[in-house]
């Protein structure tokens, strides 16, 4: 009882901040051009990341609990597994890097698996190549459109012209893209607190999702403020064009990774779009060279390494 008490704790944590990290890449293009302060933004994140998980989240939570593991996992592997995650989604927050919660999540139930000897090698590499597969989508398809919108010239004035006179239309269109980024967070993130949860405890999975969004519109509130203007601000301030781009090029690759019931690394997705808006506009060489866009590539090869590790030395440690 006392474990189970405990993973309550360690999952509503976690859900905070994985709701902030989610937040901060679904709300970058509203936060960025400025059209949504951030108590709007939360709320509007915590509806369609709640209708994400519900409609096509559970196909994540079946993934983590039962593909990773070739063995049912116990109530104290399950502990270590969130606690592990909660670690690790703290001090990126801390920070201030977006880090994926799908790999740190995927890490950690690796970590267990691995010592059990369970792990299943075929799902963990599917989920890697799915979404290295999908970041180089989200950089080359934002690249490209962004080329061919940037800079202004004679060949798409007219368009520039459109976009200027409809640009109240243009505004709420950039909303929407958020609320879909949103849907897709929940699509596929919301898994990573929620697929522990259903393997200790008999209990509706939706009913799981909606109370875990609860949560994650919580930290979005709390803690989501400082990763927004580090991926809106410091890479590159977006505006009203740019901000859809990413959206809807990030968003699209997530659910289509969570219709296939993969964990994927949305975080990812949206910064590589990011990184795209900006090589147009700098160069890639110097996007690269950006102290922020380093410290965000290290943070994310270091971060699920040592969460693997973190995992499977506490399950060695107390002889699981």
């Amino acid at each position: 009882m006392e474990l189970k008490l405990l993973l309550i704790v360690f999952s509503i944590f976690l859900a905070v901040n994985m709701g902030s990290s989610g937040f901060s890449v679904s709300f970058t293009p509203s936060f960025g051009s400025g059209l949504l302060d951030k108590k709007r933004s939360s709320l509007l994140y915590f509806i369609f990341l709640t209708f994400g998980g519900i409609l096509i989240g559970w196909r994540v939570v079946e993934t983590l609990s039962k593909r990773i593991s070739t063995t049912t996992l116990g109530v104290e592997s399950v502990v270590i597994i969130v606690f592990v995650c909660s670690i690790m989604m703290l001090l990126s927050n801390l920070f201030k890097v977006p880090q994926s919660t799908s790999f740190v999540t995927v890490a950690a139930f690796s970590g267990a698996s691995f010592y059990y000897k369970s792990i299943n090698f075929y799902t963990i590499w599917k989920i890697f190549f799915v979404a290295i597969i999908f970041s180089v989508v989200s950089f080359i398809l934002t690249y490209f459109i962004k080329k061919f919108l940037y800079p202004p010239r004679k060949s798409n004035f007219r368009l520039y012209e459109k976009l200027v006179y409809h640009n109240e239309t243009l505004k709420k269109f950039i909303v929407y893209t958020d609320c879909y980024s949103a849907f897709a967070v929940g699509s596929n993130n919301i898994a990573n607190v929620v697929a522990p949860l259903v393997l200790t405890f008999d209990i509706n999975v939706f009913l799981v999702i909606f109370v875990v969004g609860m949560f994650f519109g919580l930290g979005s509130l709390v803690m989501g403020g400082k990763l927004l203007k580090t991926v809106s601000k410091d890479i590159i301030p977006l505006g009203q064009i740019s901000a859809s781009v990413v959206s809807l090029a990030a968003s699209t690759c997530a659910v289509l990774a969570s219709i296939l019931g993969l964990p994927t690394p949305y975080v990812q997705f949206t910064v590589f779009s990011v990184l795209a808006i900006s090589s147009v506009k700098e160069s890639f060489y110097f996007t690269y060279r950006h102290q922020v866009v380093r410290r965000i590539i290290y943070v994310w090869f270091v971060v699920p390494i040592f969460t693997f590790l973190l995992s499977y030395v506490l399950h060695y440690f107390f002889k699981l």
